[in-house]
């Protein structure tokens, strides 16, 4: 419930628009009849936008305004007055009025016109809090930021990089990469380019100069984006100077001291170079894999990766000791399975007259998760902005063509068609911004674990079911999924409510293979054509917005679990869900089938 503030000396107004907006159930309407009354109010509690005349006794709706700017800076306000001089308008914009509206005309488009201001002003003071604190969280990150076009340009940097490399905000504005990295086109915009377009990211070692001439080695997550026509790498920049003095201290007293590594941040292996069996491990690397010093040395490198890559990382350990050093991304498997991201940097080391590759392995997890956040808010923004721009337009485009049509007073049945069409075109409008509500909160909380059972029959709830039955063999089964899981299910119990033509039974299951797990949703209804399949999960297809399994499947995908349909036309619809191994789980309720 949005909460205003409506200040106004004429009662009547106050009353008539506090019903308007009322009406919408969407606002709750304060009213005060003078400037004063409405700033102590504001002492007392606060709102969400303010409505305000312009010509009012003892303080006028400018003074007030800016009485408003000075204590409450960004509260949304709006100055809805009968005045409409042009100096009026100007003074109240300048003086920080996010909107000016003028009384008069039909009332229901004018508190129309209104409802829409406070919303909008609302909106746009929210975009720009959350603009603020992502540019905050941005010039505050550990690491430095860069954007950089393929000519070198840098077209956005954060402080972590002024401050690393010694520059003043102004001073760095004036820089091309090449001023910090005189190479960084020819040695990774060049030979690298199609690796890092290709796989969207990728990590190197290398200097930058700072601005007193001095050199210092950094490692730099490369990543691949493209906005309309132009592309662009921006690049995480991280200070490895200590990290790289740790190596060569650990190179030159390794053999003196070996409990040295253990004071190492990062996770060091040492490896036989011939044969790539494992001889020593530092404490975290221990902790990183789960394992003790005596169950690593009976392992080969390659057995600390994913068991289906083996050969690969066989390979990889290989070539770096043919190199003599190596550098590149990996994944490492600790006891219990768990895949955990690193950066290994690796070094030939001759101890004790035997060649060895020291490993040092850089536990990159919460890059990762920031990198899938960033892609998976880039890829919300993006559909949102279609779904607005696109279906919401289209709708306006009919509402506005039939109200025209309208003005010439048609006769029955045209009126009654007209009506129709544009009752319809409102629902679909209602039913996108609705979607809009939901999906912007994909993703934005942290999976959870939820019981299968229970979250299918709370679903059920919210549907009239009818004379139909509602049946479950999945009890104790519980999957790690967004906290909309229960809208999956209600957008696929409510289209076979809707759709199934003659169903009576809806029945949930579950099957473990072996890849990971089946959670299926049957009903015995007419089920899907084949032809169907695929197109229903596409956003807009079937009779009504076309949005309910588009944002199923967005919702599962969240944490990799996939969705089709795969039941028998003519015979019912059967739902299909694979949840892949580690997010799900059985508690003791579960019934081994």
């Amino acid at each position: 419930m949005i909460s205003l503030l409506y200040v106004d000396d004429e009662p009547d107004l106050l009353d008539l628009c506090k019903l308007f907006l009322e009406r919408e159930r969407e606002f709750s309407v304060v009213t005060v009849t003078s400037a004063t009354s409405a700033l102590q109010l504001l002492q007392e509690r606060t709102f969400d936008a303010i409505i305000s005349d312009y010509q009012m006794p003892e303080m006028d709706g400018i003074e007030f305004l800016k009485k408003v700017r000075m204590e409450y800076k960004d509260i949304p306000f709006i100055l809805f007055t009968g005045r409409g001089r042009e100096e009026v308008v100007i003074e109240a914009i300048n003086s920080g009025a996010d909107f000016y509206l003028q009384k008069g005309g039909a009332p229901r488009a004018q508190f129309s016109e209104l409802s829409h201001k406070v919303r909008q002003a609302i909106r746009t003071k929210q975009v720009e809090q959350e603009l603020r604190m992502m540019k905050s969280t941005v010039s505050n990150a550990a690491e430095g930021i860069l954007w950089i076009n393929l000519m070198g340009g840098i077209t956005f940097f954060n402080d972590t990089i002024c401050t690393l490399l010694g520059y003043t905000r102004e001073e760095f504005a004036l820089l091309t990469i090449r001023d910090i990295n005189p190479h960084f086109i020819e040695n990774h915009l060049g030979p690298l380019w199609s690796r890092v377009r290709e796989r969207k990211y990728l990590t190197v070692q290398d200097t930058n100069r700072k601005k007193d001439g001095s050199i210092i080695p950094v490692e730099i997550l490369l990543n691949y984006v493209e906005f309309g026509p132009n592309a662009y790498v921006f690049a995480f920049v991280r200070d490895i100077t200590d990290r790289k003095r740790a190596e060569d201290e650990l190179k030159s007293a390794y053999e003196k001291n070996k409990g040295l590594m253990d004071y190492a941040n990062d996770a060091i292996f040492i490896a036989d170079a011939k044969s790539g069996m494992l001889l020593d491990a530092n404490k975290r690397a221990q902790e990183l894999i789960g394992r003790t010093i005596a169950e690593i040395q009976i392992l080969h490198e390659s057995e600390i990766h994913p068991k289906e890559e083996e050969e690969k990382y066989r390979t990889y350990f290989k070539k770096h000791a043919m190199d003599g050093r190596g550098l590149q991304e990996e994944i490492v498997v600790d006891k219990i399975g768990n895949h955990i991201p690193v950066i290994v940097s690796s070094t030939i080391l001759d101890l004790g007259g035997k060649r060895c590759m020291m490993g040092i392995f850089h536990d990159i997890s919460d890059i990762k998760k920031a990198q899938d956040a960033l892609q998976l808010a880039n890829k919300k923004l993006n559909l949102l902005a279609e779904i607005t721009r696109h279906d919401i337009r289209n709708k306006l485009t009919v509402l506005g063509g039939y109200l025209e049509l309208f003005t010439d007073h048609p006769p029955e049945p045209l009126h009654s068609m007209y009506l129709t069409k544009l009752k319809s075109a409102v629902k679909m409008i209602a039913a996108n911004i609705d979607f809009t509500k939901l999906y912007q909160d994909l993703g934005v909380v942290a999976p959870v674990w939820h019981d299968v059972s229970d979250t299918f029959f709370k679903a059920c709830t919210h549907i009239d079911i009818k004379k139909i039955r509602f049946e479950s063999d999945a009890d104790g089964v519980e999957i790690f999924a967004d906290p909309l899981l229960e809208r999956v299910f209600y957008n696929i119990v409510a289209n076979a409510v809707e759709h199934g033509s003659r169903v009576s039974v809806v029945r949930l299951s579950s099957l473990e293979v072996p890849d990971g797990l089946l959670i299926r949703l049957d009903d015995d209804g007419i089920g899907i054509p084949s032809y169907d399949k695929e197109s229903i999960f596409q956003r807009g297809y079937g009779k009504n917005t076309g949005l309910g399994l588009f944002l199923s499947r967005e919702i599962l995908s969240i944490t990799n679990i996939t969705i089709k349909e795969s039941g028998e036309f003519q015979h019912g619809a059967r739902f299909e869900m694979f949840v892949p191994k580690g997010v799900y789980r059985f508690s003791s309720s579960y019934k081994n089938k």
